[in-house]
């Protein structure tokens, strides 16, 4: 198969990916507006859709964590990946149609873990896993990004100097080109933003070994927590919300949280776009940034190098500069990231369009599971139930977790429930979401598993090593 043609099919399986994880999971974002009836069905799915839309458009931390910190990328290709891809669709539609709310982003991860582990398990058996001795290697240690740290380096924007804008001077007509420039003070190399005729110098902060990566770190951890802050978090603020309340009267309290649910049922479609359209951004960067350093033919819109353009700007960026200057508000793109790829432009933008239309298209079966039948809400549980769950996804996303969204209001629902009395969760339910959960990693990767080693033994997916 020629180059070109398969990375198209990983781009059109992706998409594909992205528009039932859309569908999929809607529920997580409008099923306690629709459970309350403060908005119809489709006024709901309408509201996600546009609000999913712009939540993949403004955070990327997780695209980066997908694309290059949780497998190894010497054990991709794109065969590899269709094959993962193809395991998570599965998953995804088995438990859409028996209206489970499990977790689309722990599908992609299990899906992306059994690929590489079928790779690893194949050059085992052949005698080929082994390191530059020629000794055997540990397979979990080989093929995935099992766990670790790196030095973590905060940026912020300051004022810049007389020195750094002297060096930025002598670049001409360059130095007004929006984006990142890199200048060489001395011996020293000072970064500079530029953006619509604002300049600010960045300055960077390292921390050895100060942030933690891997699956164990990324995903495992939060797999279990952001349930957890989920649980208390919608407990706590729905009793003070009684606290509070305790002395208005239901119909007025009805009134003001029918309006204030808007707001946070479209919190939490911001956050479930910044979440998890990006994911999918992450593996089309991935195959395409494979490609890439493969040498294999693809054309140049295509590629994606390892340092990104120093002029690479996020599509949010690029809309912000169309506007008038008084409508800009000082804003300043954040400064690139010269040690990961970038996420192409148009990759961004067909994610975010996929993901809102796949949720426009609606999942009916399991908005009604998570609206109806867990516990009966009003709105005021659903405006704490989505405030608690947008505000976890809002700061794992800007970490690079790709936390299920699933997991998040699931369990803030099931909190709000409790503080309303333990009495009204339904627990039959309750029971066969959490084993939908329990069971969505191995799940995707024994599936994801077995596509691939039936792939290569067929000669349909060709080894990466």
């Amino acid at each position: 198969m020629e180059t070109t043609t398969i990375v198209f099919a990983v781009i059109i399986v992706a998409l594909v990916f992205e528009y039932i994880n859309g569908f999929h999971d809607t529920a997580n974002s409008i099923a306690t507006v629709v459970g309350t009836k403060v908005l119809t069905p489709r006024q709901a799915i309408m509201l996600a859709a546009c609000t999913n839309l712009g939540g993949a458009f403004t955070g990327l931390a997780v695209a980066k964590t997908v694309a290059g910190g949780l497998v190894n990328p010497d054990f991709i290709n794109q065969g590899v990946l269709i094959g993962a891809l193809l395991g998570a669709i599965i998953w995804n539609l088995l438990t859409w149609w028996f209206g489970l709310p499990s977790s689309s982003t722990h599908a992609l991860v299990g899906g992306l873990a059994g690929a590489v582990l079928a790779v690893g398990v194949m050059l085992s058996s052949a005698g080929k896993l082994t390191d530059k001795d020629g000794k055997p290697q540990s397979l979990i240690d080989t093929c995935l990004v099992w766990s670790g740290t790196k030095d973590k380096s905060s940026k912020k924007l300051v004022e810049p100097s007389p020195e750094v804008l002297a060096a930025l001077a002598t670049q001409g007509d360059e130095a007004r080109e929006n984006g990142t420039h890199r200048l060489k003070i001395g011996d020293k190399e000072t970064q500079v933003v530029v953006f619509e005729g604002r300049i600010k110098q960045v300055e960077e902060t390292k921390k050895v070994n100060g942030e933690k990566i891997g699956i164990l770190n990324k995903v495992l951890i939060p797999m279990f927590t952001s349930p957890l802050a989920g649980l208390v978090g919608g407990f706590l603020l729905m009793s003070v919300l009684y606290v509070v309340l305790r002395w208005m009267r239901p119909v007025w309290v009805n009134r003001i949280f029918g309006k204030l649910q808007l707001a946070s049922s479209a919190y939490m479609g911001w956050s479930h776009g910044m979440n998890d359209a990006t994911k999918t951004m992450g593996i089309i960067t991935l195959a395409l940034a494979t490609a890439t350093a493969g040498n294999l033919g693809v054309p140049e819109w295509m590629q994606v190098a390892k340092t990104p353009d120093a002029y690479h700007l996020s599509p949010f960026a690029h809309l912000v500069s169309w506007l008038p200057s008084w409508l800009q508000f000082g804003y300043m793109p954040e400064p690139v990231d010269f040690k990961n790829p970038g996420v192409p432009w148009w990759v961004v933008c067909i994610c975010a369009c996929t993901m809102a239309a796949g949720t426009a298209a609606g999942g009916w079966k399991i908005i009604k599971t998570m609206g109806h039948k867990m516990v009966k809400l009003q709105p005021v549980h659903g405006f704490a139930a989505e405030t608690t769950a947008a505000t976890i996804l809002y700061i794992t996303g800007s970490y690079g977790m790709p936390v299920s969204t699933t997991h998040a209001i699931t369990t803030s629902i099931m909190g709000v429930g409790c503080a309303k009395r333990f009495s009204a969760l339904k627990l039959n339910v309750v029971e066969r979401i959490l084993w939908a959960w329990v069971l969505t990693i191995p799940a995707t990767a024994g599936l994801s598993f077995l596509f691939v080693w039936l792939g290569v033994k067929s000669g349909i997916i060709i080894m990466p090593r």
